[in-house]
């Protein structure tokens, strides 16, 4: 599956985020033993992309916090985001299916 920029990553149902003494965890809710420690980078790059309307505006605030060249920094978030979505981390959704209508009456 192509990952286009437009999109929106959120994190699936079965995983959030924990953070203990500084570190931060993606913890398994339904799977005991299955929490993955997040370095540096790893961590900013999923805080920017669960914080971000789309796949693009996360790479844009990246890019401007890193001294990183863009193809550089492209490319590896779109890695970053394949192995969260092979690993059942993350699901990538449309904007505008994130978004909930209020019916009146």
């Amino acid at each position: 599956m192509e990952i286009i920029l437009t999109k929106q990553v959120l994190l699936t149902d079965n995983f959030f985020l924990e953070e203990d003494e500084g570190e931060f965890f993606l913890v398994n809710s339904q799977q005991e033993g299955e929490d993955f420690v997040l370095d540096d980078m790893a961590a900013k790059m999923l805080f920017a992309l669960i914080g971000s309307g789309s796949i693009q505006e996360a790479y844009e605030d990246l890019l401007e916090e890193e001294q990183v060249e863009p193809e550089v920094l492209k490319n590896d978030l779109l890695e970053y985001i394949r192995d969260l979505r092979n690993d059942g981390i993350v699901k990538i959704i449309d904007q505008e299916d994130n978004l909930s209508v209020v019916k009146e009456g």
